[in-house]
């Protein structure tokens, strides 16, 4: 009996520790899942102060989730590569992981600040991100980081005077040409239905010529600014700021090749060539047609203009869209408004636009590189759908798209088709040198011989690095 006795206390021990183990909760400290205590934190440096709130809640669900605790710490930007570095050295402060602009990955990969991807292809791959995600990440053949947003311009128009136009277009008779003074083929309120059409089909057909308009080509918006009145209260048919590189490189970007596809090849450099030439040959002649001064041009200003009602079409990026979402929902923007891919010259010399990709990258001198990259794939895909809403940044990952939203899924389009910052070290001054060349032409600098002088500086620096 009292061998029994003991087996029976044995057996009922057992179990009830099994039952503990199970049932009992969990302590502060203790990693979700795991029972186990855990006393590591990654630290998280950015520079964008949109992104605060966003990453807050993404470490507090990230720390629910895998135990893991995450501090984020807002930085200036200024030198920030090299102040990791420095902070990896003395290990004070060090971030684990941070996020950064795809064109610094080199300065951060030759530094050891950016390490190959914990199992690439089942994380960032085809399915879920388009190739020019890839490419931004990727370098000497190997993805160093995961992207995370990105920026890119786009044509964005008023889509209300469009369709006025249209309208005119469409009760003129086809071979009318502007008057003296500018009148013809002026939009005429409440003109009534046009003999032989419904309310219905004048509609479809106003519609059907508004997609028409949309144009592909700066030839095409003259041609509209030759042949149509402005719509009352229109002063621009179109306005971008000429000033920036940003809004003004999709005129030669098509025929530009700086570092190749993914940016970090010192032998592709193609600048001065014949189309490059002729692009900014024609883009000269804008100056006078549009009247736009280099020195009065802003990007804020063209915004404004928009939001105002003053411009049919300009060009803007995700901030600028974001700007007019909410003057929408806010009913200070009074027009309907749509976006497009960016025009090229005309139809023979098409149109490619510049992109940033922001990207999540794990410091190479990490005490915890398994979390880190755990955390920058979480942050990355488990609330992209939101990060627009939240921030203003369009999500890199694919299904974060809702494809109700036409506007958004034609810049991601526009993004899929652009070009890269390059992220050689020894180009890093090229883009403020472009948009100088860009500012020289405008204002009436020689074309080629401006190209030309660019292009032989931008090898020089190229050689350095071979």
């Amino acid at each position: 009996m009292r061998a029994k006795t003991w087996i029976t206390i044995l057996a009922v021990s057992v179990i009830f520790g099994v039952l503990c183990y199970v049932f009992w909760p969990e302590k502060d400290g203790e990693e979700k899942g795991t029972g186990k205590q855990t006393d590591r934190t990654l630290i998280l440096w950015y520079t964008d102060e949109s992104l605060t709130d966003y990453l807050n809640s993404a470490c507090i669900a990230f720390q629910d989730e895998n135990g893991v605790r995450v501090e984020p710490v807002l930085k200036t930007g200024l030198e920030y590569i090299e102040e990791i570095y420095q902070a990896s050295l003395s290990g004070e402060g060090m971030p684990d992981l941070y996020i950064t602009g795809s064109d610094t990955l080199e300065k951060a990969a030759l530094a050891g600040l950016a390490v190959p991807i914990e199992d690439p292809e089942h994380v960032v791959n085809s399915f879920n991100f388009p190739p020019i995600a890839f490419q931004a990440v990727t370098y000497q053949g190997k993805q160093i980081a995961y992207p995370f947003y990105y920026e890119t311009a786009f044509l964005l128009y008023n889509q209300t005077y469009l369709s006025q136009m249209a309208d005119a277009e469409l009760r003129s008779n086809p071979d009318e040409e502007l008057d003296e003074e500018g009148e013809g083929r002026v939009y005429v309120p409440n003109a009534g239905i046009p003999e032989g059409y419904t309310e219905e089909t004048w509609a479809e057909a106003v519609d059907k010529r508004t997609q028409e308009l949309i144009p592909s080509t700066i030839e095409e918006i003259r041609q509209l600014a030759a042949t149509h009145g402005a719509p009352e209260g229109m002063e621009n048919f179109f306005l971008w700021d000429v000033s920036d590189i940003f809004y003004n490189y999709f005129f030669t970007g098509a025929y530009m090749n700086v570092g190749g596809e993914c940016g970090d090849d010192p032998t592709q450099l193609d600048i001065c060539n014949e189309d490059t030439i002729r692009c900014m040959t024609t883009y000269q002649g804008l100056h006078e047609y549009f009247s736009i001064e280099s020195k009065e041009s802003s990007y804020e200003k063209v915004v404004q203009d928009f939001l105002d009602g003053k411009s049919l079409f300009t060009i803007v990026t995700t901030d600028g869209l974001a700007m007019v979402e909410k003057a929408c929902h806010d009913e200070e923007f009074h027009y309907g408004y749509g976006v497009a891919p960016l025009p090229g010259l005309d139809d023979e010399h098409g149109a490619r636009g510049l992109s940033t990709t922001s990207c999540v990258v794990v410091n190479g001198y990490s005490a915890y590189p398994s979390e880190a990259n755990l955390f920058a794939e979480y942050v990355m895909y488990e609330d992209a759908d939101s990060l627009y809403d939240r921030t203003g940044k369009m999500p890199c990952v694919g299904g974060a798209q809702d494809e109700s939203v036409g506007a958004h899924t034609v810049v991601r389009r526009i993004y899929m088709e652009s070009a890269s910052l390059p992220k050689l070290i020894t180009l890093s001054n090229f883009w403020l040198e472009l948009e100088l060349v860009y500012t020289r032409i405008w204002d009436g600098a020689d074309p080629e011989e401006t190209l030309r002088s660019f292009s032989e500086q931008m090898e020089e620096q190229m050689k350095k690095q071979l």
